[in-house]
């Protein structure tokens, strides 16, 4: 019998401003083009907007935000007879807050105003600690979708 490939994580590196691997994160999420120096650039100073506007050190914001806005859950497509079900699936706290990462990005970006990119992924992250803004919008309506497909959830293999 063949056994599984073991998959080697990448590890990543904590950015050396802040020491925080969430914030290595969300500087790979932002980076586009491999322009990592870019993306740092863009992050940190929306770090620096976000203490000009709250007050607060920017982990705590930016704590509070993941908390507000990660998932703790994702809908999965399973077929039941001839139809596709979206099934509600518990997920770890790794594939949330890749999710999470992905949803202020996204939020930032599709956002029609003339700021900079960090002004508006300042806002996101400061939306996202107020319990409004893209991020959240986005966690209530997969809630609420949840909710709707408990139904379903006995059609998921454990």
């Amino acid at each position: 019998m063949r056994k599984k490939k073991v998959i080697k994580r990448h590890v990543i590196n904590p950015d050396p401003k802040f020491a925080s691997v969430i914030v290595s994160r969300l500087i790979n999420k932002v980076m586009k083009n491999g322009e990592k120096r870019k993306a740092r650039n863009i992050v940190y100073e929306a770090a620096q907007i976000i203490e000009k506007k709250t007050s607060l050190p920017f982990l705590t914001v930016f704590e509070g935000a993941r908390t507000n806005a990660k998932p703790g859950l994702e809908m999965k497509s399973r077929r039941v007879g001839a139809t596709k079900q979206r099934v509600p699936k518990e997920i770890d706290d790794e594939r949330g807050e890749k999710i999470f990462l992905r949803w202020i990005v996204e939020g930032a970006k599709e956002k029609k105003t003339p700021y900079s990119m960090s002004e508006k992924l300042a806002e996101e992250i400061h939306n996202a600690y107020n319990k409004s803004g893209e991020a959240f919008k986005k966690k209530e309506a997969l809630y609420k979708e949840a909710e709707s497909g408990r139904v379903f959830s006995s059609f998921l293999k454990r």
